[in-house]
């Protein structure tokens, strides 16, 4: 016991104190579960693990980085929740081959809850990452604008505003599953739909 004393006495009296790493305690996600529990009240608990397990991936990534993870998972959710027919129809718009009352409505919630829960997992991952609202770059902006939470759009509304269309289509240019999400945000026959479109035909030719 004595030796613990004149330990703790000659660390408290140094001229020269000790600095010590301490490994950051881990995050604690509780802004996504509030935003999760609102949002998607019969399943947050699945959609919270699917922010946590993308927050440990992106949290000390580059913005560009962050782009390529969160657009590997939107092409992974398009493909399981709206399976080829949906696909084509998000892509190309309503065919004639999607014929009958029920077929349209099955691929119309196929689409809402595709483009529901992809907005809402990036934001939930966002707010945990305690990200910054002030965007430097359309990668950044680009993840803002998907989001549901306004002060991340308008952050990115305003970039956009300011560094023109140019970043954000040469950006849009090579991430196709950001490309869908938008095409699911769209109504039909909009600038914001053509625009994506586009971007993910151009990410789609770059690919091959």
């Amino acid at each position: 016991m004595g030796a613990c004393i004149r330990s703790e006495a000659c660390v408290a009296f140094s001229s020269r104190p000790r600095l010590t790493l301490v490994p950051p305690a881990p995050l604690e996600p509780r802004h996504a579960r509030r935003f999760l529990q609102r949002t998607l009240p019969d399943s947050w608990r699945f959609a919270h693990q699917m922010a946590v397990d993308l927050v440990r991936q992106l949290e000390f990534l580059a913005w560009s980085a962050r782009a390529d993870t969160f657009d590997t998972y939107f092409l992974r959710q398009a493909e399981a929740m709206l399976r080829p027919d949906g696909l084509t129809e998000l892509i190309n718009g309503p065919s004639a081959a999607s014929e009958g009352e029920q077929t349209t409505l099955d691929l119309e919630e196929r689409l809402a809850r595709f483009c529901t829960w992809s907005r809402v997992i990036v934001t939930a991952v966002l707010l945990d990452l305690n990200e910054r609202r002030e965007v430097t770059n359309a990668h950044q902006a680009l993840t803002y604008l998907l989001t549901r939470h306004v002060p991340f759009a308008r952050a990115a509304g305003e970039w956009s505003a300011k560094a023109g269309i140019a970043p954000i289509r040469d950006a849009f240019s090579g991430l196709p599953g950001y490309a869908l999400v938008l095409l699911a945000m769209s109504p039909n026959d909009t600038a914001e739909r053509f625009l994506a479109r586009d971007a993910f035909w151009s990410a789609v030719m770059k690919r091959t």
